[in-house]
């Protein structure tokens, strides 16, 4: 017994090497506004001459170079000034009542302050984007709430409408005279947006259409703004002249009087508590011969004369319908920005306690938790993702916010947002799992901000979108390319530069050929063999899925390398270290996909899977840097272990309240 423990003792001494031990700065600790480096240790040795290694970089440089556009600074600046009022500092232990009630005055606050208009959204999308962005940096409630009112409601007005409606309404939905709210999504009909079942009657004899709601399926649900503050919505509905159905349009609906009281023929019920955003104000609505003048149908792609007689330019019902949707994929953009923000800050945070809190180690100098491999393989990973992932994201925006849109334009934004959205609110929705359970108890206090993040923003996987039905929609545009011979095959993938950009690229690239085509042969034998295309689709919905995200992934580092080759030689090094992790992160994550089909040489796989530890180390002694510089102002970070001395913040007797 005596010969095991002082075996075990042996081996337990090796585990803790002294040379670990004595390399630890015990002064080097997270200086959030200063960029302090973070505690220098010695990073394996260098194995692979391939690997680019950092020694200085240019964080101010990195942080601007992660910004879409530098001159819109002063307009983030503008509304950070403003988020700065008491009125948006955090607050904790409300009821339900109470966080709508805050987040309406928060609303109002912003609105009067008239940095978001809905004019803009049109005019300089870009400056829009950038300014719920913020917003939501600081509250997502208050994001969602204002993002209902404008990008939903106020988009509906302003991109389906016609100028009598924009005379109408626009100037009173940017004072929040007219507070608004979107009834698209229904108890029984959500992703599937044709096939809402609520319906607008034409009655040629008042010029009136008749709303109402056949069914409790058809109950309009989820409405934000629509339990408490909403006046008007923008309902989808199906359109009926003398008996003959035109398919989904948009109405401007009264859903309350001035006065705040529900309007005739309305019936609205609460949606309750739920998981997060606690502060606005979900609801349901029923309508019951509901009627609405004929001007209240925004008329942009199909009108109704006052005889009765439909009129459009678009004649099928298909496209109609595509070309009324077309303006709402502003949100998914919205969302997928916003969505890499919370990931951005929970990071901060995540790596800055790394950096401070120890434990284990010798008695008088325990170790910080970030010099832990089990730590950094949770940690970094998820670091040069969200680096990665700020690439794609800023060229959405850039073709998003393209004032003149050719056709191709306007298909790359819909296929891009689709899966941008889907790819990158999973890896936010992953990453705050990861560094909830990497800060342990303190990453279960909302006093550390993690909690408030993971509750308010898991609904990002669902609204504008279901994530497995996006993917479908890039699925579907890939496998029409290829029918269409526009879509270029990688045949093979047999390299073993690992950290050779060209070779990264090529080795994505390879997967998605191989799913597209695989998909493609499957769809067309089961068709051959009678079974119908939906069927077809549905027995293959995996494959679907995994090539949507392979597209993405694909493009992801397609964008990131195009801007790496801009970026100066300051900040390169820095950039592909990410690159080079994120790559080896997304191969192993699937490396029985690129093993089983021939993909990659068993070699290289096992380098690409070693690698992983080396990227690791090299990133040791530059993660707190590359946190510390996102592009995520200081004010919004205020959870307590993301100071520099966290246990000073928790001292008894301190005045401030946790």
């Amino acid at each position: 017994m005596e010969q095991t423990e002082t075996r075990i003792r042996s081996i337990l001494s090796h585990l803790t090497p002294t040379s670990l031990l004595e390399t630890v700065n015990t002064s080097a600790v997270a200086a959030a506004d200063t960029n302090q480096t973070a505690a220098a240790v010695s990073a394996p040795p260098i194995i692979d001459k391939q690997r680019t290694q950092i020694s200085k970089w240019d964080k101010d440089e990195f942080r601007d170079f992660l910004e879409v556009n530098a001159a819109y600074k002063p307009v983030r600046a503008k509304l950070n000034e403003l988020l700065r009022d008491p009125l948006f500092a955090p607050v904790y232990n409300m009821t339900v009542e109470q966080w709508r009630e805050l987040t309406l005055q928060r609303a109002v606050k912003v609105i009067r302050s008239g940095l978001i208009s809905i004019s803009e959204f049109n005019r300089d999308p870009m400056k829009y984007l950038i300014s719920m962005e913020t917003i939501n940096m600081s509250d997502s409630s208050l994001s969602v709430k204002l993002g209902v009112h404008f990008s939903l409601f106020g988009n509906a007005v302003l991109n389906l409408g016609t100028e009598k409606h924009h005379l109408k309404y626009l100037k009173d939905i940017d004072t929040w005279k007219l507070p608004g709210c979107f009834g698209m999504t229904e108890l029984g009909h959500g992703s599937n947006v044709q096939g809402v079942e609520t319906t607008a009657t034409y009655d040629k004899d008042t010029q009136e259409f008749i709303i109402n709601t056949p069914s409790d399926s058809a109950q309009k649900f989820w409405i934000g703004n629509a339990a408490l503050h909403g006046q008007a919505c923008s309902v989808f509905a199906q359109l009926y002249i003398g008996g003959v159905h035109y398919g989904v349009h948009v109405f401007v609906v009264p859903i309350r009087n001035p006065d705040g009281s529900i309007a005739e023929n309305v019936r609205i019920m609460d949606n309750g508590h739920k998981l997060g955003l606690q502060g606005v104000d979900n609801g349901r609505i029923w309508f019951n011969n509901k009627r609405i003048p004929r001007d209240n149908l925004l008329n942009k792609f199909g009108d109704v004369q006052p005889d009765g007689t439909y009129v459009t330019s678009i004649p099928s019902k298909t496209k109609r319908f595509g070309s009324m949707v077309a303006p709402l994929v502003g949100g998914r953009v919205l969302i997928a920005s916003s969505a890499l923000y919370a990931t951005k800050m929970a990071l901060i945070i995540a790596t800055r306690f790394a950096t401070n809190r120890r434990q284990f180690g010798n008695k008088n100098q325990e170790i910080p938790i970030i010099q832990y491999l089990t730590h950094q393989r949770r940690l970094f990973p998820l670091i040069a993702a969200t680096v990665a992932y700020n690439f794609p994201i800023n060229h959405l925006k850039l073709i998003y916010c393209e004032p003149n849109k050719t056709a191709q334009n306007v298909k790359d934004v819909h296929v891009w947002a689709s899966g941008i959205k889907a790819v990158v609110t999973w890896h936010k929705t992953h990453t705050l799992q990861t560094v909830r359970e990497c800060c342990g108890g303190q990453g279960f206090s909302s006093f550390n901000q993690i909690p408030a993040l993971k509750s308010d923003l898991e609904i990002d996987m669902t609204y504008e979108g279901d994530n497995h039905v996006l993917l479908q929609q890039v699925s579907r545009y890939l496998l029409v390319e290829l029918q269409k011979g526009r879509y270029n095959v990688t045949l093979s993938n047999h390299g073993s530069k690992i950290y050779n950009a060209d070779f990264q690229l090529h080795c994505l690239k390879w997967k998605e050929s191989h799913l597209v085509q695989t998909l493609s042969t499957k769809i067309m034998t089961a068709l051959d063999q009678g079974r119908g295309l939906e069927y077809s689709w549905n027995d293959n919905l995996d494959l679907v899925t995994a090539l949507g995200k392979a597209h993405i992934e694909r493009i992801t580092l397609e964008t990131f390398q195009a801007s790496i080759k801009k970026a100066s030689l300051n900040i390169q090094p820095a950039l592909e270290l990410c690159r080079n992790l994120f790559f080896s992160t997304k191969v192993v994550d699937d490396l029985g996909f690129y093993l089983c089909n021939d993909g990659m040489t068993q070699e290289t796989a096992v380098k690409v899977q070693e690698s992983i530890n080396l990227l690791c180390g090299d990133m040791l002694p530059h993660a707190l840097d590359l946190v510390n510089s996102f592009d995520v102002p200081e004010q919004y970070i205020h959870a307590p272990i993301a100071k520099a001395d966290y246990i000073q913040e928790f001292r008894y007797g301190l005045q401030r309240k946790y």
